[in-house]
């Protein structure tokens, strides 16, 4: 821990392989680009990340990982956090920059139909 905050999970941070890129032309994958400080250390604004959308037969989601969900209070508007905390189906999600992300903290926890899929690669800008 650096400042209290989790250390990045290396095994995310990778160079575009082309099994990335088909992957994201097939549409087996999604990508956004990170706009923002909330995520600081791990994620920078002007990433990428790709991510896998979550399937309703096989949620594997755990404390740690990196989620992209629907804000739940504003319309058309997805965020990019961590998971702090599960609680049955509600998630606590944060961001690793407590001082700059408006998270689970400001409007509660996290209905699981409002999380859209897992982070799994991260290219730095």
């Amino acid at each position: 821990m650096i400042a209290g905050l989790p250390q990045a999970n290396k095994s995310l941070f990778h160079k575009p392989d082309l099994f990335t890129l088909f992957t994201l032309i097939i549409g087996y994958r999604q990508h956004l680009r990170v706009v923002g400080t909330s995520m600081e250390r791990t994620l920078k604004e002007g990433d990428l990340v790709t991510y896998k959308k979550l399937n309703p037969k096989n949620i594997n989601l755990k404390i740690g990982d990196i989620v992209i969900a629907s804000h739940p209070k504003t319309k058309n508007k997805l965020i990019i956090k961590r998971i702090h905390r599960i609680y049955q189906n509600k998630f606590d999600l944060r961001g690793d920059n407590s001082f700059s992300s408006t998270d689970s903290r400001e409007f509660g926890l996290i209905e699981l139909d409002l999380i859209i899929g897992k982070v799994d690669k991260v290219f730095s800008k």
